[in-house]
Parts: C-alpha cells; structure tokens; sequence
C-alpha cells in the first residue's frame, strides 16, 4: 500500500505542477511576444529569465516521471547507433541554445553499443550541461571515442569543455543529490543519466580534472561484437 501511495502522490504533484508550470509559460511567452504592449529591454530580459526557469522545472518534472517508470520497468535493450545519437544530440543543443556560440569536435567511431532509447537524453543532458555551465565566449566540447577491451568489450566516450570545471564540493553530489537525508544541489538530469546508463550495463563517471580548467565526464557502454 505504501509504495502505491507514494507512486500517486509522484503522479499527481507532477501532473499538476506540470499543468501550473505550463499556464505561466503560456503567459510569459505571450508577453515576450509583446502581444501585450510593448516592453522595454529590461522587462524582456527578466521574462527570458522566467521563461527559462519555467522550462527547468518542466525538465524537473519529467526526469521525476521518467525515474519512476525506470524503477517500474526492465531494460529495453537493443543494438544502438551511438554515432547517430551523437549527432542528434550535438543538433539539439546547439538548435536549443542558438544564443550561444558552441563548436563540438567529434569524430565518428562506427560499430553499435548495446543501450535504450533514453540515452539520447543521456547525451543531451551531458552535452547541454557542458554549454550552459560555460561563460567562454567561444563554447568548445571535444568528443573522443575508443574502444576498451573487455571483457566484455566496451566503447568509452569521452566529453571535455572548456569551462570552469565542477567545483571540488560539487563533485561528491553530482549523480547523487540525497545524502544523509537531505538534498543538494538543483536538478534531476545528471542523477537520471547515470541511472540510464547503469541500465545498459555501462558506467558514467567524472574525472578529476583541476579546477577551473574545465570539466570531462567519461561514458562507457557493452559494445556489439
């Protein structure tokens, strides 16, 4: 009884935080489109602020949701195309955050991986994480890819920036936001790629790079033979 109440209660908080959350962002984009009156520089900036704030809760809500249904479901694993997810994903976050200038090097490996759908989002979060957690000018993401022998047999990528790196007391709570009974940090996206990961019997790790000189998170998942 008690793990189906708590699966209720999940769904009713994101169905209506996530109904409430959508009626502010109907708003706020009606007035960003001036549909309004006029607005000044100023206004338009602290509604694009809103805004992005609206849509981090949406992501929120639906890492929560999606964590749900991971801990309900097995693995729906399948010969996965890691080039053509890469790709998707170098797309979406480049389309998603136009306002930044952001160059991804990334040199395909060919040969399949053993996954699930989720890990697209996966490679979004991680490549989104890189660019918005960045305040270079130039925006610059390297993607290496190598094959590990096993076994099993593993393809490892590699995503380094060229930002400031996570800092040292961050690096603890990065892919795990509750510890000893309470939450840090913000944000669900990092906690839930591991969890994807994991799923595919693959790793997703955080080197120790020296602060301020940018971050590289290291992705490992069973290669196909």
């Amino acid at each position: 009884m008690e793990r189906r109440a708590h699966q209720l209660y999940t769904a009713l908080l994101a169905h209506d935080i996530s109904n409430f959350n959508q009626t502010s962002r109907g708003y706020i984009e009606l007035l960003l489109d001036e549909q309004m009156g006029q607005l000044s520089d100023e206004q338009l900036r602290v509604l694009s602020t809103c805004l992005r704030q609206c849509h981090r809760i949406q992501s929120v809500i639906d890492a929560v949701r999606l964590l749900e249904r991971l801990e309900q479901e097995p693995p729906r694993l399948e010969p996965t195309d890691l080039d053509q997810m890469l790709r998707e994903a170098i797309e979406g976050t480049q389309t998603a955050l136009s306002d930044q200038d952001i160059r991804v090097r990334f040199t395909p490996a060919g040969r399949k991986v053993l996954g699930e759908p989720h890990l697209l989002e996966v490679l979004r979060q991680l490549l989104g994480n890189a660019a918005r957690h960045n305040a270079a000018e130039m925006i610059e993401i390297d993607l290496q890819l190598r094959r590990l022998e096993g076994p099993p047999p593993q393809r490892e990528l590699m995503i380094t920036d060229n930002g400031n790196g996570v800092p040292p007391a961050r690096r603890e709570l990065i892919f795990n936001r509750l510890r000893d009974g309470e939450v840090h940090g913000v944000g669900l996206g990092l906690s839930l790629a591991r969890v994807v990961v994991e799923r595919c019997g693959g790793r997703l790790w955080l080197e120790d790079t020296p602060e301020g000189q940018g971050a590289t998170f290291g992705l490992s998942l069973p290669l196909l033979a």
